[in-house]
């Protein structure tokens, strides 16, 4: 994969998010709000007409490792397994 997210292999989704090029330097996601901290560290840029989030594509495959890594059923019971305190 490349640094600048030119080379990165998009998924056409990843658990409830959706994702599809949005031509030029940004991809388009579409997600529930579960993932919107992800969005946001991402660096994520949300459209609220069209209800979804613009990444960068330099920035994308840190968000794609991110998603996957996340376990959908903790993620769907709201526990971020980050920030649960010892």
């Amino acid at each position: 994969m490349g640094c600048d997210g030119s080379r990165v292999r998009l998924p056409a989704r990843i658990g409830p998010a959706e994702f599809s090029d949005f031509g030029g330097a940004y991809i388009a996601v579409r997600c529930p709000a579960d993932p919107e901290p992800l969005m946001q560290q991402s660096g994520g840029i949300w459209e609220p007409g069209s209800r979804r989030w613009l990444i960068h594509r330099g920035r994308i495959a840190p968000l794609i490792r991110a998603l996957r890594a996340t376990d959908p059923l903790f993620r769907h019971a709201g526990m971020d397994l980050d920030r649960i305190p010892p």
